[in-house]
Formats: C-alpha cells, structure tokens, sequence
C-alpha cells in the first residue's frame, strides 16, 4: 500500500482537517482552491478516492503509535500485563499496579494521572473514525463511471467501514461506552456534545459494519496483501467483536460463540492463509507473509517508521541497535512462567536471554537482524525495525477458535486448533486436563508483545489470578478499563467518567 504517493493529498481532505477539531469553518474558508477540497474539486475520480481513504489508514496508524515513544497499541495489549520489572517508564504503575500498592484499591483521590493523559484521551480515534464516515458518504455518492471498475467503488467503501469499525471495537476494549457517530458531519467543529453508547450497541454497530464489508470486498492477493483490509480482516474483526460481545454481555448468549466460530471457518476455508514455519519467523514478523490476515502498514520504503522511538527501538540494546544501551526492561520471571519448553522455538527466537536480568525482545528485528535498517548506511548508530503492526493473523485465529470452541463445549475442534499452533513451535500435542488455561496460556505465548495480552487477561477474566497487584473488587468494578482523559469533560459536558474511576482521579 503506497501511502506516500497520497500522503499529500490526504493531510488537506475535509474529514481530515475538520475531525481534528482545531479548524474552524472560517479558516477553512481561506484555503485557495487548490489546496482544498471544495466539492467541486474533490471526490470526482477514483484517485480522490483512494485518497481519502489513504487519509483513514493513515490516521489509523497514528492513532495506534500515540503517547511518549509513539506505542499507544503496545502500552494499552502489553504493557499492563505484568511483563515489565518495576519501575519501567511504561510500566503505568500507578494505573495498573496501584493496588498493590493500596491493598484493596485505588483510594478517592490516589491517582494522579496527568503523566499518561495521552492513553486517556480518545481524540484521535474519532479523527480517524471522522475521516472514514467522510469516505463512506462521499464515495457512497460517486457514479461508477468515476472507477476503472466498479468494483474499486465498492472495495474502498467496505475498507472504511472496517477502519470505523475497527477503531471502534479498538476504543470499547480500553474505555467499554463511548459515543457512537456513524454519520458524516460536514463541520464537526459545531457539533453538539453527544453521550457515551452502551458498548454492547457500539459492539452491535461494529458486526453490522463488518457484514457490510465483507459483501463489498474479496480477497487481497499481490501488494495489498495483508495491508488493506479485505474480506479476510472482515471475518477476522466479527469473530472479535462476537466473542468480546460474548464477556461484555455477562456470557449469557452462546450465540455470540458460534457467530465469532463461524467467522473464522471462513478464513480458514478460503485457502488464503497458512502458518508460517519457525524457521521463517523472521518474515513472519516483518509483515505481509503468508500468515498475515491485516496489518498496519510500517514501510521504511515508504518513509513510514519511527527512527529515533517506538515500540521496537524501546525494547531492544545493543548489539542489535549499536550505540543503543541496554534497559532492564522486562520481567524474566513472568517470560520463563509462561514459555517453560526448552523446545519451543518462540522462546528461542522472541528473546535474547544472554544476561537474565537484561532480555531483549528479538522477535521483530531477527536473532540475526533481519529486519533492522539503518538511515544511512554509513552511520550503524541510527538503526531501527523495519516491521509491520500486526493485527490479526492465522495463528492469533486459530487460537481465538480455540477459545470460543472449548467455552461451547467443543473441546475437540478446540484442541485441533491449539495443537496446529503448538506444533508450528515445534512444540507436542497438548494432553493435559486443563484445557481453557492451555488454550490462554498458549495464546500468550503466540501473541506476546503483539498488543493483544491484556485484552486476552481481560474477556477470559484472568487478570486477579494472573496479576496478583489486581484485586476481584477492581474487577467487578469493571477497573479494567482506562479512566477517560480529564480535557475530555471541557468539551463535553454530557460525558461521564468510568466509574471505578469517578473520585479517584486528583
């Protein structure tokens, strides 16, 4: 997906500009006509809408790479786990840990959360969820004669209704209600405040989103493989949806299980995907393999990285990043509870284990940086990753089946799928009686540091037995989720803060 070759014109498309927030009409107004997008310049040709769509994914990137070092999508999957030592800069001690340090729970008035405000802030998803309506309405009323075929028309539509989606399901997992806007707004500047949506309707707007989608898309093959959404990432998001719809609704409609089952029965019946051997795991987690369901789009090609910060750049030290000192970053205890066969070939390739006090995450550079890029090849002293954010991919599907099956009861579909996944790790058939825990416990070995472990801990409620620092009070307070930024309520009066949360924020 070449997104510099829309880069330019993206950052000037109205939802774009508007869903900031921080341009008024007036200045609007003053933009010359070339660097606008009046309607009668803009959204005429296939190219405008590819654009604007472009504009979406890429504001979608953004969103996932926010706060200080720019990994928003791994502090909120990954950082609360219990993975780092104590007193890492992103171990959100205070948010996550905070009780273990009050006992029964954060106190009225203990937490202070300006330090992280950037995670309690939801501003940029809806810019990126503005930006899709913009897309869904616009290209919506553009003839077909305006595509090489008539089926582009369709395709990007369905690709905005997966990033709207997609972000969406993205905000209920960290905050459960928020405000639910399926319409184009011309000036969201003027918009009236609107109230928080249960996260069950959110949920159900995300399912009917997707069942749209994967009627207005195929399957990606060639260079968009994995990168844009097709029907692929469409199935993949509705079993999602079904099954966290499944936990938010009290596990009260089995329903929800077989819907998110049968989702993935349709990746898997497709032929489209297969696991990628061990022994490739470097091309796995460098992106678009042929694992890969969807994928954020992170090309050095394409000048789409982050050199000097990041998710990958902050876990790793030299030798891998010369000049890069190492950081006593995370937990060798919590890694060697969880990844406890020698034989496991993840264990071997995801950490550098030379110093127990300093593991390194090597999964996405390489054991034998693979993946690592210098700017200029003259200076080793400015080397970064060059790999894609995954999403969803087949294995993380096959385990989310897993999942579903052994929850109906279907413990021999469940152990089918555990055991493929298994064995691609040269690890053996699984054949003990605890089936659920094997099947969450895997899921976390196959997943680490992919922003999904929280979210797992979360919907399969294993967060108290599994963070000793998390009381069953917090839980049945639902104080999984994250406080809602404080700036929030200036703007809008009518929201209303989470309520595990409400008098204990200074």
């Amino acid at each position: 997906m070449n997104l510099l070759k829309y880069r330019i014109v993206s950052i000037f498309l109205l939802g774009g500009l508007l869903s900031g927030g921080l341009v008024s009409c007036k200045k609007l107004l003053d933009l010359k006509p070339e660097g606008s997008v009046y309607e009668s310049v803009y959204w005429k040709t296939e190219s405008d809408a590819t654009s604007g769509l472009m504009g979406a994914y890429s504001l979608l990137r953004r969103s996932l790479t926010l706060g200080g070092q720019g990994m928003s999508n791994f502090v909120y999957g990954d950082f609360t786990t219990g993975v780092l030592v104590e007193g890492g800069d992103y171990a959100l001690n205070f948010l996550v840990k905070g009780d273990q340090y009050y006992g029964t729970g954060i106190a009225v008035d203990d937490f202070r959360g300006d330090y992280i405000e950037d995670f309690q802030d939801w501003s940029p998803y809806f810019r990126t969820i503005t930006q899709a309506n913009t897309v869904i309405e616009k290209v919506s009323k553009m003839p077909e004669s305006a595509f090489k075929n008539p089926a582009n028309k369709r395709k990007i539509i369905g690709e905005a209704y997966f990033i709207r989606a997609y972000t969406y399901f993205y905000m209920v997992r960290i905050w459960g209600d928020v405000p639910l806007v399926l319409q184009y707004d011309p000036d969201p500047v003027s918009s009236k405040n609107i109230q928080r949506s249960p996260e069950a309707v959110v949920l159900d707007s995300c399912a009917a989103d997707m069942n749209k989608a994967k009627g207005l898309m195929s399957w990606n093959s060639g260079g968009d493989h994995a990168v844009r959404a097709d029907k692929g990432a469409a199935f993949a998001l509705l079993a999602h949806v079904n099954r966290w719809k499944y936990f938010v609704t009290k596990e009260t409609d089995q329903s929800l299980l077989t819907k998110a089952v049968a989702a993935i029965d349709s990746i898997t019946a497709s032929g489209k995907y297969e696991l990628v051997p061990a022994v490739n795991f470097d091309k796995l987690f460098k992106g678009r393999s042929s694992e890969g369901i969807f994928e954020i789009n992170t090309s050095a090609d394409q000048m789409e990285f982050q050199a000097g910060a990041g998710f990958y750049r902050y876990t790793l030290g030299a030798p891998y990043l010369p000049g890069k000192a190492k950081s006593t970053i995370f937990d060798s205890d919590v890694i060697n509870a969880f990844f406890t066969d020698s034989d496991d070939a993840r264990y071997e390739y995801y950490f550098d284990r030379n110093k127990v006090e300093d593991i390194i995450l090597t999964k996405y550079i390489g054991k034998n940086n693979q993946n690592r890029v210098f700017l200029n090849a003259s200076n080793t002293s400015s080397g970064f990753v060059d790999c894609n954010i995954s999403i969803f991919r087949l294995a993380e599907m096959k385990l989310l089946r897993a999942e579903c099956n052994e929850l109906l009861g279907r413990s021999g579909e469940a152990l089918t799928d555990l055991n493929d996944v298994k064995r691609r790790s040269n690890v053996g058939n699984y054949s003990g009686a605890d089936l659920k825990t094997e099947i969450f416990e895997e899921t976390f070995r196959e997943l680490f540091c992919e922003g999904h472990s929280w979210y797992d801990m979360v919907r399969n409620k294993r967060l108290v037995e599994y963070l000793d620092r998390f009381p069953q009070a917090r839980f049945d307070e639902e104080g999984w989720k994250w406080p809602i930024a404080r700036s929030l309520f200036v703007t809008n009066k009518d929201l209303a803060q989470n309520k595990y949360w409400i008098g204990r924020l200074r």
